[in-house]
Protein backbone atom coordinates (compact mmCIF):
# COMPACT_ATOMS: atom_id res chain seq x y z
CA UNK A 1 0.00 0.00 0.00
CA UNK A 2 1.45 3.29 -0.73
CA UNK A 3 2.82 5.33 2.54
CA UNK A 4 1.49 4.52 6.29
CA UNK A 5 -2.49 4.25 7.32
CA UNK A 6 -5.16 7.04 7.73
CA UNK A 7 -5.99 10.04 5.34
CA UNK A 8 -3.00 10.31 3.18
CA UNK A 9 -2.59 12.31 -0.07
CA UNK A 10 -1.47 11.24 -3.75
CA UNK A 11 -1.42 13.65 -6.48
CA UNK A 12 -3.77 12.81 -9.26
CA UNK A 13 -4.98 14.17 -11.88
CA UNK A 14 -8.68 14.25 -12.23
CA UNK A 15 -10.40 17.22 -13.42
CA UNK A 16 -10.30 20.05 -10.64
CA UNK A 17 -13.84 20.77 -12.30
CA UNK A 18 -15.46 17.27 -10.68
CA UNK A 19 -13.01 17.87 -7.37
CA UNK A 20 -14.30 21.23 -6.67
CA UNK A 21 -18.17 20.33 -6.74
CA UNK A 22 -17.51 16.98 -4.52
CA UNK A 23 -15.96 19.26 -2.13
CA UNK A 24 -19.29 20.91 -2.25
CA UNK A 25 -21.35 17.69 -1.63
CA UNK A 26 -19.25 16.93 1.13
CA UNK A 27 -21.50 19.24 3.18
CA UNK A 28 -24.51 17.68 2.66
CA UNK A 29 -23.50 14.21 1.43
CA UNK A 30 -24.56 12.17 4.66
CA UNK A 31 -27.90 14.09 4.93
CA UNK A 32 -28.65 14.09 1.09
CA UNK A 33 -27.24 11.56 -1.27
CA UNK A 34 -26.91 9.32 1.63
CA UNK A 35 -30.46 8.94 2.03
CA UNK A 36 -31.05 8.29 -1.70
CA UNK A 37 -28.79 5.72 -1.76
CA UNK A 38 -28.85 3.93 1.32
CA UNK A 39 -30.99 0.96 -0.35
CA UNK A 40 -28.26 0.40 -2.88
CA UNK A 41 -25.29 0.42 -0.69
CA UNK A 42 -26.72 -1.91 1.49
CA UNK A 43 -27.31 -4.44 -0.84
CA UNK A 44 -24.04 -4.07 -2.40
CA UNK A 45 -23.12 -5.17 0.73
CA UNK A 46 -24.60 -8.18 1.12
CA UNK A 47 -23.72 -8.95 -2.74
CA UNK A 48 -20.34 -8.79 -2.19
CA UNK A 49 -19.98 -11.46 0.79
CA UNK A 50 -17.53 -10.24 2.21
CA UNK A 51 -15.29 -12.78 3.96
CA UNK A 52 -12.56 -12.94 6.95
CA UNK A 53 -9.06 -11.51 6.15
CA UNK A 54 -9.91 -10.55 2.37
CA UNK A 55 -8.49 -7.10 1.47
CA UNK A 56 -11.27 -4.46 0.22
CA UNK A 57 -10.67 -1.38 -2.25
CA UNK A 58 -13.44 1.39 -2.32
CA UNK A 59 -13.25 3.06 -5.31
CA UNK A 60 -15.04 6.58 -4.57
CA UNK A 61 -15.19 5.98 -0.74
CA UNK A 62 -16.91 9.57 -0.47
CA UNK A 63 -17.88 10.14 3.20
CA UNK A 64 -17.11 6.41 4.37
CA UNK A 65 -20.78 5.64 4.80
CA UNK A 66 -20.39 1.74 4.35
CA UNK A 67 -16.96 1.72 5.75
CA UNK A 68 -19.20 0.81 9.69
CA UNK A 69 -20.49 -2.10 7.80
CA UNK A 70 -17.59 -4.62 7.24
CA UNK A 71 -15.93 -6.61 10.12
CA UNK A 72 -13.02 -5.92 11.76
CA UNK A 73 -10.82 -9.17 10.52
CA UNK A 74 -11.89 -7.52 6.52
CA UNK A 75 -8.83 -5.11 5.66
CA UNK A 76 -10.87 -1.89 3.65
CA UNK A 77 -8.81 0.70 1.45
CA UNK A 78 -10.93 3.58 0.76
CA UNK A 79 -10.19 6.40 -2.06
CA UNK A 80 -11.49 9.16 -3.24
CA UNK A 81 -10.61 12.41 -5.31
CA UNK A 82 -12.40 14.79 -2.79
CA UNK A 83 -9.95 15.42 0.48
CA UNK A 84 -13.10 16.93 1.97
CA UNK A 85 -15.31 13.91 1.84
CA UNK A 86 -12.01 11.85 2.71
CA UNK A 87 -11.65 14.06 6.33
CA UNK A 88 -15.65 12.85 7.03
CA UNK A 89 -14.29 9.50 6.11
CA UNK A 90 -11.72 9.92 8.70
CA UNK A 91 -14.24 11.17 11.37
CA UNK A 92 -16.15 7.88 10.82
CA UNK A 93 -13.23 5.44 11.01
CA UNK A 94 -11.88 7.74 14.33
CA UNK A 95 -15.60 7.20 15.38
CA UNK A 96 -16.26 3.88 14.86
CA UNK A 97 -12.46 2.90 16.02
CA UNK A 98 -11.92 0.98 12.22
CA UNK A 99 -8.18 0.22 12.55
CA UNK A 100 -8.90 -2.22 9.46
CA UNK A 101 -9.62 0.82 7.45
CA UNK A 102 -6.90 3.34 5.44
CA UNK A 103 -7.56 5.97 3.13
CA UNK A 104 -5.93 7.74 0.33
CA UNK A 105 -6.72 10.72 -1.54
CA UNK A 106 -6.10 9.09 -5.28
CA UNK A 107 -6.87 9.14 -8.57
CA UNK A 108 -8.99 5.85 -9.53
CA UNK A 109 -7.86 6.15 -13.07
CA UNK A 110 -4.35 6.05 -11.79
CA UNK A 111 -3.98 4.01 -9.01
CA UNK A 112 -0.26 3.98 -7.30
CA UNK A 113 -1.67 0.45 -5.75
CA UNK A 114 0.26 -2.73 -6.99
CA UNK A 115 -1.50 -5.00 -9.53
CA UNK A 116 -3.41 -8.06 -7.94
CA UNK A 117 -3.91 -6.58 -4.45
CA UNK A 118 -7.34 -6.87 -3.82
CA UNK A 119 -10.00 -9.64 -3.30
CA UNK A 120 -12.61 -7.40 -4.20
CA UNK A 121 -12.99 -4.18 -5.61
CA UNK A 122 -16.25 -1.70 -5.59
CA UNK A 123 -17.08 1.19 -7.35
CA UNK A 124 -20.38 2.69 -6.02
CA UNK A 125 -21.41 6.26 -8.06
CA UNK A 126 -18.08 6.68 -10.06
CA UNK A 127 -17.36 5.17 -13.47
CA UNK A 128 -19.96 8.15 -14.75
CA UNK A 129 -18.64 10.85 -13.26
CA UNK A 130 -14.57 10.28 -14.05
CA UNK A 131 -12.66 11.86 -16.78
CA UNK A 132 -12.02 8.56 -18.23
CA UNK A 133 -14.47 5.67 -17.70
CA UNK A 134 -12.35 2.91 -19.69
CA UNK A 135 -8.91 4.22 -18.15
CA UNK A 136 -10.66 3.81 -15.09
CA UNK A 137 -12.15 0.42 -14.91
CA UNK A 138 -8.93 -0.88 -16.38
CA UNK A 139 -7.15 0.49 -13.28
CA UNK A 140 -9.87 -1.05 -11.61
CA UNK A 141 -9.29 -4.71 -13.34
CA UNK A 142 -5.34 -4.17 -12.72
CA UNK A 143 -5.51 -3.72 -9.28
CA UNK A 144 -7.96 -6.57 -8.69
CA UNK A 145 -6.54 -10.03 -7.80
CA UNK A 146 -7.20 -12.79 -10.85
CA UNK A 147 -10.51 -14.11 -10.75
CA UNK A 148 -11.67 -11.79 -7.97
CA UNK A 149 -14.58 -9.75 -8.27
CA UNK A 150 -15.28 -6.42 -8.84
CA UNK A 151 -18.39 -4.37 -8.09
CA UNK A 152 -19.82 -1.60 -9.81
CA UNK A 153 -23.21 0.33 -8.70
CA UNK A 154 -24.12 3.53 -10.80
CA UNK A 155 -26.96 5.58 -11.29
CA UNK A 156 -27.75 4.99 -15.32
CA UNK A 157 -31.51 5.68 -15.64
CA UNK A 158 -34.61 4.70 -15.91
CA UNK A 159 -36.30 1.72 -18.40
CA UNK A 160 -38.58 3.75 -19.46
CA UNK A 161 -37.82 4.69 -23.08
CA UNK A 162 -39.04 8.22 -22.71
CA UNK A 163 -37.42 8.97 -19.30
CA UNK A 164 -34.34 7.24 -20.68
CA UNK A 165 -34.49 9.52 -23.37
CA UNK A 166 -35.32 12.58 -21.19
CA UNK A 167 -31.91 11.84 -19.27
CA UNK A 168 -29.52 11.49 -22.29
CA UNK A 169 -30.65 15.28 -22.91
CA UNK A 170 -29.70 16.60 -19.66
CA UNK A 171 -26.05 14.80 -19.51
CA UNK A 172 -24.36 17.57 -20.21
CA UNK A 173 -26.18 19.13 -17.06
CA UNK A 174 -25.81 16.52 -14.99
CA UNK A 175 -22.39 15.79 -15.86
CA UNK A 176 -21.72 19.97 -14.89
CA UNK A 177 -23.23 19.61 -11.84
CA UNK A 178 -21.10 16.25 -10.73
CA UNK A 179 -24.34 13.73 -11.33
CA UNK A 180 -22.83 12.19 -13.81
CA UNK A 181 -22.41 11.76 -17.73
CA UNK A 182 -24.53 9.36 -19.95
CA UNK A 183 -22.48 5.80 -20.40
CA UNK A 184 -23.21 2.93 -21.83
CA UNK A 185 -22.07 0.69 -19.17
CA UNK A 186 -22.08 -2.35 -21.28
CA UNK A 187 -19.77 -1.71 -23.81
CA UNK A 188 -17.31 -0.14 -20.99
CA UNK A 189 -17.61 -3.53 -19.72
CA UNK A 190 -16.94 -5.62 -22.84
CA UNK A 191 -14.25 -2.95 -24.01
CA UNK A 192 -11.93 -4.27 -20.05
CA UNK A 193 -13.32 -7.48 -20.82
CA UNK A 194 -15.28 -7.88 -17.23
CA UNK A 195 -18.24 -10.82 -17.51
CA UNK A 196 -21.19 -10.33 -15.60
CA UNK A 197 -22.22 -12.59 -12.78
CA UNK A 198 -25.29 -10.81 -11.35
CA UNK A 199 -27.08 -7.39 -11.60
CA UNK A 200 -29.43 -5.81 -9.78
CA UNK A 201 -31.77 -2.79 -9.65
CA UNK A 202 -31.42 -0.64 -6.84
CA UNK A 203 -31.99 2.67 -5.25
CA UNK A 204 -35.56 5.03 -6.13
CA UNK A 205 -37.36 4.06 -9.42
CA UNK A 206 -34.45 1.55 -9.72
CA UNK A 207 -32.52 3.86 -11.44
CA UNK A 208 -29.11 2.23 -10.10
CA UNK A 209 -27.59 -0.95 -11.88
CA UNK A 210 -25.42 -3.01 -9.23
CA UNK A 211 -23.36 -5.40 -11.31
CA UNK A 212 -21.38 -8.08 -9.93
CA UNK A 213 -18.11 -8.80 -12.41
CA UNK A 214 -15.63 -11.44 -12.44
CA UNK A 215 -12.32 -10.40 -13.37
CA UNK A 216 -11.13 -12.36 -16.73
CA UNK A 217 -7.64 -13.09 -16.44
CA UNK A 218 -6.34 -11.63 -19.74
Amino acid sequence: MPGNSGLLSVKNGMSEHIKKVYSFYSWIYDAFFGKIFEHGRYVAFQMMDVKANETILEVGVGTGLSLPLYARNVKVIGIDISQEMLEKAERKKQYYHLSNVDLYNMDASSMTFASNTFDKVIASHVITVVTDPLRTLNEIKRVCKKDGEIFILNYTGCNNNIISSFEKFISPFRDKVGLGKHVDLNELLRGVNLSVISERRVNFLEMCRLLKCKNNPA
